[in-house]
Order: C-alpha cells, then sequence, then structure tokens
C-alpha cells in the first residue's frame, strides 16, 4: 500500500505523521528475547485517516491475538524497540487491563495520530499493546523530561476518561530490573 502523494489529496484526510504497524509473535522458545527481532514484523503504513480505517477495519482487536503477541503502532521512522534511538532516552506510560484494553487501544490510538498532544506530539513515538495473561498498553515518549511526561500523561488520562492510575516507566530502569532479573536465572 503505497503513501499518498501530497499532489493527489483530493478529498484525503493526511495526518501529521507517517504511522506503521507492527506484530510481534512469540516464537515459543524458552528465552523469549533471544530471537525477538525476528519475530517482529511491520506490516503496513498509513499517512490518512482513510489508509488508518482500511487497515484497523479488517484485522483483529488486540485482545483477540493469541496470548503472547503484540501489536504496536509508530511513527513509521521509528521501530517499536528500546534500541531505536528515539525510544532509548524516553519511556513509556503504562496501562494495566480493566477490562476495556480494546476501547483504550482504539482511544490512545486516535488521540495519538490524530495529534492530541500538542504541543508534544513530537515525543509521541508510538503505542503497543502486549497480549498476555495480564494484558497492557504502553504509550512510549521520546523523552523524560518531567514536564513532557506529567503532560502527555494528564491529556492521556483525560482522553481513556478513567480514574485509575496510569504509571510512567523509564526504559532505562526497567531494562536495569529486565537486566537484573535474568542475572537471577544464570
Amino acid at each position: 500500500m503505497a503513501l499518498i502523494d501530497k499532489d493527489d489529496v483530493g478529498n484525503v484526510h493526511l495526518l501529521n505523521d507517517s504511522w506503521k504497524l507492527w506484530y510481534w509473535r512469540f516464537s515459543g522458545t524458552a528465552v523469549p528475547d533471544a530471537n525477538w527481532t525476528d519475530n517482529l514484523y511491520g506490516l503496513c503504513e498509513f499517512d490518512s485517516v482513510e489508509k488508518f480505517w482500511s487497515i484497523f477495519n479488517h484485522i483483529k482487536m488486540p485482545s483477540m491475538l493469541i496470548t503472547g503477541c503484540d501489536y504496536s503502532v509508530f511513527k513509521s521512522d521509528i521501530k517499536p524497540m528500546w534500541e531505536d534511538p528515539i525510544n532509548k532516552n524516553g519511556g513509556r506510560w503504562l496501562i494495566k487491563d480493566s477490562g476495556l484494553l480494546d476501547q483504550y487501544w482504539m482511544d490512545i490510538l486516535l488521540s495519538i495520530i490524530g495529534g492530541m498532544y500538542d504541543p508534544y506530539n513530537d515525543n509521541i513515538c508510538g503505542i503497543v499493546y502486549n497480549r498476555r495473561q495480564y494484558s497492557k498498553i504502553s504509550v512510549w515518549i521520546s523523552s523524560c523530561d518531567t514536564d513532557i511526561v506529567n503532560n502527555i500523561g494528564s491529556k492521556l488520562k483525560q482522553y481513556l476518561d478513567t480514574k485509575e492510575k496510569l504509571k510512567f516507566e523509564k526504559h532505562s530502569e526497567f531494562l536495569k530490573k529486565k537486566i537484573n532479573s535474568h542475572k537471577k536465572f544464570i
């Protein structure tokens, strides 16, 4: 699916950014991170409202994925991994499963592709839905600056219209925890 040429706009509603839908499939190996990138698939890109709906009207809702799989939607030039230079110094807002994750997924997705985090839209990297026994959504941002984190978090909570607590986690701190937990098993 080709991206829309700016000269062929017509009745197309262009987004401010181009986005990419990713799918990660659990390989079933004992060490899930061993071949993580081998299981990550960039499915398609979209840069207009019409392309977004032509994709999202034809894929499974995240809760229907096999347990252990993920959907991610990131700006087209950002990979959904901590190692990506744009993600490296950032973090993520976490939303745990409360029975509303499919609705939250669509609400957050529409808010990020619609540019509703002004003036912090450039700090939004993407969104991940981890389908697990205890599923979660995370909104990835490129900065851990307190003002940016808090402003994005408050807008996120407002868009979700929830009283639930949201948690922010720096990628660097999560990686330290993950490395330490792996050392326990070595």
